[in-house]
């Protein structure tokens, strides 16, 4: 059996065994949508003839709940943007999921990237509702100078415009950036979405001279970071490296033992797949973040794997648990709260079009993340004709 088909048949037993209670808004569990092609109007009811309470321009970040009615021939979505709370009903293409954590690749402190898509506003804190500085338009040059925050639904930088020194901060929506100068330390690409103003350790120079004896032979470094994933009583190395010929990525973990670097976690992931996403997190109420790294497989379908780790005292790194696989599969990390979403088709749809995801959310409960909610939702970005 399909392991996320498991874990949905877990959530039902769980449900049976302790009833979760749950609204028509799934008990207030979150999705982050976003405008992509186009403002939507939002309507006081699920009318077109009601009152626009607010117009979410394209860019805009906004929480749906999973409410949804038929009115005059048309899918309404109920959500909240900003402080309104209404009904849209854009037409097909123009809204889809958005991930809070995701950033540009490669963004760091201190890498240097230029504006791209359209212009953007550079803000005196990070938060849409405090004051905006200036538009920067296409094109500019900047330098990350702090960060990263997550408000708002967006993670934020602190910036500096090349041209004028000017300083601010920007929210972050997938790609907005084209970074132009990463972050390398000792000629090694540093892993970005790891927070290490928060979660970087020091005292990990001393690898830099034999980490190629600790790879094996074919192996490249794509990047390294090194992290307080033990809480900070010593550097952990977190490394990804590629077998180019073998088409394969692997990760590795070393700490500093009686004075040499020893591999105290490996995997590898299966040929010809891609890491998809490799960051680090705080998502639970001790001081241990937890290490996400999912990896694509893209055969005749794209799936994807996940596989969580976090330090445990009594048994240091390990892979505490795996989410499985998902089909088409994509993640959103929204606070504390991850949901995995993957293709759900109805009979005779083609492999390119799904109408539906099936959401899988998971919260840690302190002692793993416990799958908390299973549903099969029409995919946004076919409101109207992904009737579920």
């Amino acid at each position: 059996m399909h392991l996320s088909k498991v874990l949905s048949l877990l959530v039902v037993i769980a449900a049976l065994c302790f009833p979760l209670h749950l609204t028509s808004a799934q008990a207030g569990i979150e999705m982050v949508l976003q405008a992509y092609n186009g403002d939507v109007a939002l309507y006081e009811r699920a009318s077109s003839s009601s009152a626009i309470l607010a117009v979410i321009r394209k860019g805009d970040r906004f929480i749906w709940r999973a409410d949804r009615i038929d009115a005059e021939g048309r899918q309404w979505f109920f959500v909240q943007f900003d402080k309104f709370f209404g009904w849209i009903s854009p037409d097909d293409g123009v809204i889809d999921f958005a991930d809070p954590s995701a950033i540009s690749p490669l963004m760091d402190r201190s890498a240097v990237a230029i504006i791209e898509d359209s212009p953007r506003n550079l803000y005196a804190a990070p938060g849409r509702f405090n004051p905006v500085i200036a538009s920067l338009p296409v094109g500019t040059a900047i330098k990350v100078i702090d960060a990263p925050v997550t408000i708002d639904l967006y993670t934020w930088w602190k910036v500096r415009v090349n041209s004028s020194g000017m300083e601010g901060w920007i929210a972050d929506s997938v790609p907005i950036f084209r970074v132009t100068e990463p972050l390398r330390v000792y000629g090694y690409q540093v892993c970005d979405n790891f927070n290490l103003a928060v979660f970087g350790m020091t005292g990990w120079d001393s690898i830099v001279s034999v980490l190629p004896s600790l790879l094996d032979v074919g192996e490249t470094v794509v990047c390294l970071a090194s992290t307080k994933m033990d809480g900070g009583l010593s550097p952990i190395v977190v490394v990804l490296a590629r077998n180019e010929a073998r088409a394969q990525d692997s990760l590795r973990a070393f700490a500093l033992r009686s004075g040499r670097w020893t591999p105290i976690f490996a995997r590898y992931a299966d040929a010809f797949a891609r890491t998809d996403r490799l960051s680090l997190h705080n998502l639970s109420d001790d001081a241990f973040p937890t290490l996400i790294w999912n990896v694509r497989l893209d055969g005749t379908g794209s799936v994807l794997q996940n596989n969580l780790l976090r330090f445990n005292p009594a048994t240091g790194l390990v892979e505490s648990q795996s989410m499985g696989e998902f089909y088409k599969g994509f993640m959103q990390l929204n606070g504390r709260q991850m949901t995995f979403f993957q293709a759900n088709y109805l009979p005779d749809e083609p492999n390119c079009c799904p109408s539906g995801v099936e959401r899988y959310v998971f919260e840690w409960n302190g002692v793993t993340f416990a799958p908390v909610l299973y549903d099969v939702l029409p995919i946004p970005y076919a409101i109207q004709t992904a009737r579920r």
